[in-house]
């Protein structure tokens, strides 16, 4: 071991109702050998993912959903973490905007003077494939207005109720309990704060800075599919734009096959709102369903390089790119089955196109940019007429005749973890994946790659958002953006459906030493 990172941000003991406050530790040691002091530096880069960036109030959401995995609802044992709704997703465009300026504050890499070369963000950009949340996320990597906001903006209409009417125990009302009403569950049952004045708040237009660095983009399962899952048509959008929100399932609906559609691999279905229980709110054009030619032509208009992405993909409907960066060529893949289920597969064409790029590759380093690390490459649903589906197996199979690729940097399981790929000594190439801006513990990823005799050194290490991690100095004032960055993971460090398995979803959710701060070896 060597070297060492100056400081870690851990949680702390939970209290009587499981709460933990966020506190700083000592800095970890790097493990490995570090490159010799005459290793030749030739890349050095930012990752981040799934960033998340959510409209919570659009009533295209299905937070009701959620409720059947908490811990005081018995249907928990079958259900146990659905994913659809998180008391932090209120602070999305702020959280974002504080790791900007983080890594805007990052000018080289940790062991030589080589200017960061770029910054990648892998997918699930958005949350719940919205125009509204893809604009968003648009301009604060790139610098502007943000509006963070839908709908009636008078008013807040998301789920965190304070009209008697429609408030809701089942989630977090950071204003208080409306008069006549019994406090929600994550205050009464899980420790969560009040914070009044935070629905108001979060919706606030600021001025996002932008990322000074070079940066691409990877596209992701939430960027196409309604909460990951399901296939946008004319019923969604209609559904994401129009006012009016389920609130309740119908009573006697049949759960198993509701959460049946809520699935890893296609076919996947919405929730059957026939029955169910709604409440009105304001009607909101802007949320409309990202369309198929919505990620290119995008990217490619803010007069930027396209961030990856060229007129190629503008013309074709296509969102894989490849981009040659000093000694390296950076292959972004679309593991998105836009056929429907959250896990990954590629499509027929954008496989025969991969192994043909990589075949033409003989000069360069190769590093792959994916939203689906390889295990999750199984959802090989194609309807008839479709691509047929390329999955783990055979992805494998291809990647391994190549020995130029040497990394494959993923997210979409919103944990830090390092595996490799191959018979180590042998052949083959590291695995990295980085951590969630939603989800504990909200962190990005330094890479940088020297060249050093006969071997390739990967350092890489996981760094913070800049934001408080004390809970009364972030709500001191709520109308700073890294004040409601810090809220946001102080929240994410104690989401209770991740305390039924308290030590996987949440520390391990961390990584490992070995899966944060370390050095990587390949032969050349």
């Amino acid at each position: 071991m060597s070297d060492s990172t100056k400081i870690r941000i851990t949680r702390g003991e939970p209290n009587e109702l499981g709460w933990v406050n966020l506190e700083p530790s000592d800095g970890e040691l790097l493990i490995g050998n570090s490159p010799s002091k005459d290793a030749k530096p030739l890349l050095s880069f930012i990752h981040i993912s799934d960033l998340h960036i959510c409209d919570a109030q659009s009533p295209a959401r299905v937070e009701l959903m959620d409720r059947f995995a908490d811990p005081h609802n018995p249907t928990s044992e079958m259900i146990p973490l659905v994913g659809a709704y998180r008391a932090q997703e209120i602070m999305t465009t702020q959280t974002l905007e504080t790791m900007v300026r983080t890594i805007n504050s990052i000018s080289t890499g940790k062991h030589s003077e080589r200017p960061i070369d770029f910054v990648i963000a892998t997918g699930d950009v958005t949350d719940n494939a919205q125009a509204n949340e893809l604009e968003w996320y648009l301009t604060i990597m790139d610098g502007g207005l943000v509006h963070p906001d839908s709908g009636d903006n008078e008013h807040w209409e998301g789920v965190a109720s304070t009209d008697p009417k429609t408030y809701d125990r089942s989630y977090w009302n950071p204003e208080g309990t409306p008069d006549g009403c019994e406090d929600d569950f994550p205050r009464s049952l899980y420790g969560f704060p009040t914070i009044p004045g935070l629905t108001s708040a979060v919706r606030q237009p600021f001025m996002a800075t932008g990322v000074r660095h070079k940066w691409l983009a990877t596209h992701g399962n939430h960027d196409a599919l309604l909460q990951g899952t399901v296939p946008p048509d004319e019923l969604l959008t209609n559904i994401a734009t129009g006012g009016e929100r389920l609130t309740e399932l119908a009573p006697d609906i049949d759960l198993v096959k509701v959460f049946s559609g809520w699935s890893m691999v296609g076919p996947a279905s919405y929730a059957d709102p026939k029955g169910g229980k709604f409440r009105s709110q304001d009607v909101d054009e802007r949320r409309r369903l990202n369309q198929t030619s919505d990620w290119a032509r995008l990217h490619l208009s803010c007069n930027h390089d396209g961030h990856g992405l060229t007129q190629t993909n503008i013309e074709n409907g296509t969102k894989y790119w490849f981009k040659d960066i000093g000694d390296f060529r950076i292959i972004s893949l679309d593991t998105v089955n836009i056929n429907g289920g959250w896990q990954g597969s590629l499509d027929e064409s954008q496989f025969n196109w991969l192994k043909r790029i990589l075949k033409e590759t003989t000069q360069k380093y190769i590093i792959l940019a994916s939203h689906h690390p390889l295990h999750t490459m199984f959802n090989l649903f194609a309807p008839e007429g479709a691509d047929r589906r390329i999955g783990i197996d055979e992805i494998t199979d291809e990647l391994l005749k190549h020995p130029k690729i040497k990394l494959w940097v993923a997210g979409h399981d919103h944990d830090n973890r390092i595996r490799y790929v191959g018979t180590e000594g042998e052949n083959g190439f590291w695995h990295i994946l980085t951590s969630s801006l939603i989800d504990w513990p909200q962190q990005g990823r330094m890479i940088e790659i020297f060249e050093d005799e006969q071997e390739l050194v990967i350092c890489t290490l996981v760094f913070d958002h800049q934001s408080p991690i004390n809970l009364e100095e972030a709500t001191s004032n709520l109308l700073e953006a890294k004040n409601l960055a810090g809220i946001s993971r102080i929240l994410s460090a104690n989401h209770w459906q991740r305390r039924k398995n308290n030590e996987y979803f949440n520390e391990l959710a961390a990584g490992e030493p070995t899966d944060r701060n370390r050095y990587l070896r390949l032969k050349i």
